[in-house]
């Protein structure tokens, strides 16, 4: 049943993997057809041409038989061969329609010549055409009987096989240049399908890269949730338990004050008076904590700031915490030349009060607290230190965080939710400061700094600090 989620999200990334593996092959197939055509094009247009040039030679010696027979007396149609010559050589250098004629059922309209070299080649065989037609027609016009009939038909042979030499080099001329077209098509074409392969691998390659940035956002998405979740249980069976305790114990004491007074003595109802009180200061503390903190996460802490004395803020934060600092011995040793902070009275204050109460969860209750303040350039530094078991290096930083408390197999759990110096945090960092942890020796030390200001800044009161 674990595995349905995970399968699934794989059986998900292999389809849309095949989706661009199948997106790219069609792209790169669809890119290929308009070159493909066009080299079709081409082709088919460059097969006509070689074919009229390569009809020339079979005509030129056609019409040199005709031309043999008609001096013989023979009726032959060599002027009809002589006027297809001529036009297909002109239509091969200038392009143009032609067909109709000797050895051409249809008419195709030709481009004219491709190169300057291949139209010099037909320009000479045009030349050499016209040439030997003035020839013929002379040898045409000599009598058999005359001797220098056998010397002017040698002359015309010879020209004739200069003729089909020049149309065999126009032939060869425009393969090779329909050859050399068509590979060049071809490096186009491939150079066209890698650059369409390369854009769609790029783009498929940042498509799955979103898909898993995606993925990724959803999960952690979800982890979030779950560890809200998480919290929220956490919260509820912590602040339960710590309510359920103080609330017993108070049910409990007033049950017993409800006794008869001659039952209980003057010192014993004075002492449930005083634990009913200090159970209730408890409850109280609890209740703010979790209001501040619900503060902080929903990001509405907004510091009230006003001009303070640092050693104000530390007799309130002392007076608060009363009678459970009776019984310990309270160093306090501040600087003389502390100058006035600008901020959120209430909630420095409260600070200290955490930290004042944690020092005293987690120290014996025979031992000091000392409280200290200075001036650290433009920081002013407040701390509180207490004796104790100290706090690994490893969980100096986790401290802060919500919910979370030192555990130590040797001590009971001390009381509490865990809250009271992610508040700490929460508070400093509003008003732009840091707060950190130190333990060496026995000795905990937990201290904040927060920036001097000179002057009230311009924004006053009402900017935001979280």
């Amino acid at each position: 049943m674990g595995d349905g989620p995970v399968r699934s999200g794989r059986v998900r990334g292999v389809n849309w993997t095949l989706a661009g593996i199948v997106g790219l092959l069609i792209i790169t197939v669809v890119s290929i057809v308009p070159l493909t055509l066009t080299i079709l094009h081409l082709r088919l247009s460059d097969v006509r041409v070689i074919d009229v040039a390569g009809r020339q030679r079979m005509l030129l010696e056609r019409h040199m038989k005709e031309l043999l027979l008609a001096a013989e007396g023979v009726d032959s149609p060599y002027q009809a061969t002589r006027e297809v010559l001529k036009e297909r050589v002109a239509v091969l250098i200038g392009g143009g329609s032609t067909g109709g004629g000797i050895d051409v059922g249809e008419t195709i309209v030709l481009s004219g010549a491709p190169t300057d070299t291949i139209r010099d080649t037909l320009l000479l065989q045009q030349r050499l055409l016209e040439a030997f037609v003035v020839k013929a027609d002379r040898f045409l016009q000599t009598l058999p009987t005359v001797a220098e009939h056998r010397a002017m038909r040698d002359d015309l042979l010879k020209d004739n096989t200069e003729l089909l030499e020049v149309s065999n080099d126009a032939v060869v001329m425009l393969t090779r240049h329909a050859t050399s077209r068509v590979h060049m098509l071809i490096r186009w074409e491939l150079v066209g399908m890698l650059l369409v392969v390369g854009v769609a691998s790029v783009l498929t390659w940042r498509f799955l890269q979103a898909e898993n940035a995606l993925k990724r956002s959803q999960t952690m998405a979800l982890q979030a949730l779950q560890q809200s979740d998480t919290v929220k249980s956490s919260l509820l069976s912590s602040v339960s338990h710590e309510l359920r305790t103080p609330l017993t114990a108070i049910k409990t004491m007033l049950f017993n004050l409800r006794e008869d007074p001659a039952m209980q003595p003057v010192h014993v109802r004075k002492e449930f008076l005083k634990s009913i009180d200090e159970e209730l200061d408890y409850l109280n503390r609890l209740v703010g904590n979790l209001l501040d903190m619900s503060r902080i996460e929903a990001g509405t802490l907004k510091p009230n700031r006003e001009w303070h004395l640092v050693d104000e803020l530390i007799e309130g934060a002392i007076r608060r915490v009363g009678q459970r600092l009776e019984r310990r011995a309270l160093q306090i040793e501040l600087s003389q030349d502390l100058p006035p902070i600008y901020v959120d009275g209430v909630e420095i204050q409260q600070v200290l009060v955490n930290l004042l109460d944690n020092a005293l969860k987690f120290s014996p209750e025979d031992s000091p607290i000392h409280i200290g303040a200075a001036v650290v350039g433009e920081l002013i530094e407040v701390n509180v230190t207490n004796a104790g078991e100290g706090i690994p290096s490893s969980e100096l930083e986790r401290i802060f965080d919500r919910f979370y408390r030192v555990s130590s197999g040797d001590v009971p759990a001390t009381p509490g939710t865990g809250l009271g110096l992610a508040i700490c945090k929460g508070f400093v960092e509003a008003h732009d400061g840091q707060i950190v942890a130190r333990s060496a020796g026995g000795q905990t030390t937990i201290s904040f700094r927060l920036p001097l200001m000179k002057t009230v800044p311009t924004f006053d009161q009402d900017v935001t600090h979280a």
